[in-house]
């Protein structure tokens, strides 16, 4: 007998000789006949519960959807099935789809769904696309082709928002783009969010960079200088609650291509005593390299516009604070109205012309008693420490008027600087102090904070000089510097003597180098050159895929070779860490490292759990400590999949085992 399709009865023909049994069948067939006739198939609600049908519930009605901060909500109206089991979700970005099934919840007097990519976020003012269908005890569920979508826009309603951006400027030079704007006088505004892309709209561009609410301004040196693409860029005002403002209306900019006339700073800088203070200034005459820009009655000048900078009186970390178009060619002075600061803050201005060559800052002006300022540090040296773990040693000379020094930090060389050290002395060559930890105060990524300084990447520090009545000089040039120790030793993960052992060979490629792209944006601060990403066949049973360094075999060569002591019963004692990226696919792996031969016993083993319900950047993990002799010719090193994480897979996004010598 064939099975049925879905939705058949499955009937089966018999031969029945005694006439009468077919006459009482004929007769119940037409009493069934009747009886479906009369009440016709069940198309609406089911009426029992305890029946088994093969009818799917009706389609969801009502749904509709409002904007959240970064997260839409979305109702609709109770299904009354009486075998009811709930709902199911779906999402596209397009009105047409494909819808994603993204969650199941089940049934409620008012059922709802609050939709913030289960705690990832969505993207504020991009549009999103729901279905919603219902489904009972049978598994039957309403038809999602026949079910209308909505769209839902991200992002409260713009009633709800903090004021919009406003006046919205951007300048570029052959280096950088500089973006200023008008401040918000709202007490509710905490700062402003500034956004870039490459496209011409609002629509195609990502957060680059947060700054407080007192500097409306940005400099992007981020942006590629070969690139002749053309920068869109946008801000959004946002409040206590990080809830953001609607885009301002998005400004276009180009890097320019530069000539050899970069012309010489403004200068007479003067700021006036008002409230609102109002700087003022000479334009430059000539360029750097002689040439005018001024030719008596005729002008030939090419300027094209001014950048003013701010800094506090006691702090020496300028910011842009607006821009201002040349006035033209008949005058010779410009003015800036600062109606954010104080006579009593630092400002200087820098001149750009139309080819994009920028002036170098003009010299400092203020109303502040204090008319010696420092001169700045020169000659900033950074190296790495052999006596402390994870230390950087730095020297500089000396300032004129300073009594103390200030110590800024930065993990880029153009990045955000932050205070590490204040009122410190001169630090020189022979000076025993460190820098081996985040600032308290470090608060580009917060976690960080007070935390030991990474291995394998480098950091950047700038010094300011202090005067005895607190004021501060210019930051200087930035040095660079890796963390040390008595000694460091990196194994990247993207090193090719690693070895992937399957536990079951299938022929495919299970090891790729990741870096910082759009897969992965979080990977963007790594040593070597990338990180490698493990992506195992096998993880969790007793014979496990493996990532190896070293054969384990009794006469090999390969292992890692780390240093050890010349003379017997001396040992070196080595702290591990382990680099590596937390990611949603990410699983649990076992960090195993013995002595080198197959008969050696382990000398260290220590679980990673690399998942996380968020992409994360670089993270640290102390494995814990081996100590080697002399007899030691080095270590093999297995890392094996154990246990997938919570979403279901076990990768590794591995930056770099270190070895730091202590002992």
């Amino acid at each position: 007998m064939s099975k049925p399709e879905k939705g058949e009865c499955l009937m089966s023909n018999k031969v029945v000789p005694n006439k009468r049994f077919g006459r009482n069948f004929i007769a119940v067939l037409l009493l069934v006949v009747m009886v479906l006739g009369l009440f016709g198939c069940t198309t609406g609600t089911k009426r029992d519960a305890g029946v088994v049908d093969n009818e799917a519930p009706s389609v969801p009605q009502n749904v509709n959807g409002i904007g959240r901060e970064r997260a839409c909500y979305i109702t609709w109206s109770s299904n009354t099935e009486a075998d009811l089991v709930g709902y199911r979700i779906y999402r596209s970005t397009n009105s047409g789809g494909p819808f994603t099934h993204i969650a199941t919840v089940g049934t409620m007097a008012a059922p709802n769904y609050y939709d913030d990519d289960q705690g990832n976020k969505l993207v504020n003012d991009q549009y999103y696309y729901y279905k919603v269908t219902a489904f009972d005890t049978q598994a039957k569920e309403s038809d999602l082709s026949l079910t209308n979508s909505i769209q839902v826009r991200a992002g409260l309603p713009n009633e709800e928002r903090p004021p919009r951006v406003v006046n919205l400027k951007a300048r570029a030079s052959t280096e950088a783009v500089y973006v200023s704007w008008d401040k918000i006088t709202s007490s509710s505004i905490k700062g402003y969010n500034v956004y870039r892309g490459l496209s011409s709209s609002a629509g195609g561009v990502t957060w680059i960079t947060s700054v407080p609410l007192e500097t409306p301004g940005f400099v992007d040196t981020s942006i590629s200088k070969a690139s002749a693409e053309q920068y869109t860029y946008i801000v959004r005002s946002f409040n206590e609650a990080y809830s953001e403002s609607e885009n301002s209306d998005p400004v276009q900019v180009t890097l320019k291509s530069g000539d050899d006339t970069i012309p010489n700073a403004p200068f007479d800088l003067s700021v006036s005593s008002d409230s609102d203070p109002v700087i003022t200034w000479s334009k430059p005459t000539n360029n750097e390299d002689g040439s005018p820009i001024f030719k008596g009655d005729n002008p030939t000048q090419d300027l094209a516009a001014y950048l003013i900078f701010r800094a506090s009186s006691n702090d020496a970390l300028f910011s842009l604070i607006g821009i201002v178009d040349d006035n033209g060619s008949a005058n010779y002075t410009q003015s800036f109205k600062d109606v954010n600061g104080s006579c009593y803050n630092l400002f200087a201005v820098r001149a750009l012309d139309v080819n994009g060559n920028i002036s170098k800052l003009s010299s400092i002006t203020t109303l502040s008693s204090d008319v010696n300022i420092p001169s700045t540090p020169k000659n900033l040296r950074a190296w790495s420490s052999t006596v402390t773990e994870s230390g950087i040693k730095l020297a500089w000379d000396a300032s004129t008027n300073a009594t103390s020094y200030n110590i800024y930090f930065s993990t880029s060389a153009e990045g955000a600087y932050t205070k590490a050290v204040t009122g410190t002395t001169q630090w020189t060559d022979t000076t025993n102090l460190v820098i081996n930890t985040y600032p308290s105060s470090y608060n580009q990524d917060p976690t960080k904070k007070s935390q030991k300084l990474e291995f394998g990447i480098p950091y950047y520090f700038k010094v300011s000089a202090v005067s005895s009545s607190g004021k501060e000089s210019e930051l200087s040039s930035c040095a660079k510097a890796y963390p040390g120790g008595m000694g460091v030793y990196i194994l990247e993960g993207e090193d090719p003597n690693w070895e992937f052992s399957l536990a079951s060979n299938d022929n495919q490629n299970h090891v790729y180098l990741a870096y910082n792209s759009n897969s992965y944006p979080n990977i963007d601060n790594y040593s070597g050159s990338g990180c490698a990403l493990l992506v195992p066949a096998t993880a969790g049973a007793s014979n496990s895929d493996k990532y190896r360094f070293g054969a384990g075999s009794l006469l090999s060569s390969s292992y890692y070779a780390l240093p050890r002591p010349s003379s017997s019963g001396s040992y070196y004692r080595y702290n591990v860490y382990a680099y590596y990226f937390p990611h949603t696919t990410s699983g649990t792996w076992k960090c195993e490292i013995r002595e080198n031969g197959i008969l050696s016993s382990a000398l260290l083993q220590k679980d990673i759990s690399a998942y996380s319900a968020t992409n994360k950047g670089r993270t640290v993990m102390s494995i814990g400590s081996i100590q080697i002799d002399s007899s030691t010719s080095g270590v093999d090193i297995d890392l094996t999949a154990t246990a997938a994480g919570s979403g279901g897979n076990c990768t590794l996004f591995l930056d770099a085992l270190v070895f730091v010598r202590v002992q």
